[in-house]
């Protein structure tokens, strides 16, 4: 009976060492599309910021480049 109940302890251990590495790549790749989403609003956020300053001034070319 020992073996057997060591085996089941073995196996009770390898589940849970699989659960918990499973979970930590779950999160890691979780934060990593967070992380690609937070840069593609911020480059919007950018493209529209200077879509604004250019119809705000008219059309017309920045300053010191004519």
């Amino acid at each position: 009976m020992e073996s057997f109940w060591g085996a089941v302890k073995l196996m009770l251990f390898i589940y849970a060492l699989a659960a918990a590495i499973s979970l930590v790549t779950a999160w890691v790749i979780k934060h990593i599309f967070t992380a690609i989403r937070m840069q593609n609003i911020r480059a919007q956020a950018r493209k529209d910021a200077k879509a604004e300053a250019s119809s705000t001034q008219g059309g017309a070319a920045p300053k010191g480049t004519a």
